[in-house]
């Protein structure tokens, strides 16, 4: 009889299998778990980045395209006609032309009739009613116009396309434009001028009492 210990023989019932793993496989799920936890990951930071890349691409084409220019408020003369009316007979003494001019506004803005005046030294006017005159759009105003003689030997009776010089304003631009009233007014001038200073071009008309 030998004095070690032999193999230990399966009991009843147990002969010949193992004994089953009532407990889970701790390492392998934790590994497969973990794999798709990364590749979640990995997904959902390359999304933000290429959302924040397409961002950006958009973002840079907007602020390098071209920017329309400034929209900037026409010059009142683009905007504002005026037109000879008729003459006003008879002119009151002191005048030798009187004749009535209409005056319409298009612009957005109101637009200032500020002064109205003519080339000749020899000729001076007067305004009814008196400037400023402000014409809102769509509006239609009528001045009238006095031409009052002071030098008879250097008026120029058949001035071709004699104008009117006026000074508008919107409040943003102010301009200085020179209209032609037409031939009707060119006409009527000069009758109203030959009329007004005598044959002698030295007879300068007497100063009204």
């Amino acid at each position: 009889m030998s004095g070690g210990i032999g193999p230990v023989e399966p009991g009843d019932g147990t002969s010949g299998h193992e004994i089953p793993r009532t407990e889970p496989r701790g390492p392998a799920l934790t590994r497969t778990g973990s794999s798709r936890g990364r590749r979640r990951t990995v997904i959902a930071v390359t999304a933000v980045l290429c959302t924040a890349g397409l961002t950006f691409g958009l973002a840079h084409r907007y602020a390098g395209r071209p920017r329309p220019a400034p929209q900037t408020q026409a010059a009142p003369s683009q905007t504002v006609s005026l037109s000879y009316g008729e003459p006003v007979d008879p002119p009151t003494s002191d005048l030798a032309f009187a004749f009535t001019v209409r005056v319409r506004s298009e612009s957005a803005l109101p637009v200032s009739v500020d002064r109205i005046t003519q080339p000749s030294q020899a000729l001076s006017v007067v305004i009814k009613p008196p400037l400023p005159l402000v014409v809102a759009k769509g509006e239609l105003r009528e001045l009238v116009i006095g031409i009052r003689v002071g030098d008879c030997v250097h008026v120029a009776r058949n001035s071709g396309l004699p104008f009117l010089e006026v000074t508008l304003s919107n409040g943003i631009v102010k301009e200085d434009h020179s209209y032609i009233p037409g031939d009707r007014y060119a006409r009527d001038l000069s009758v109203a001028l030959t009329r007004a200073c005598p044959e002698d071009r030295d007879v300068t008309p007497p100063t009204p009492s």
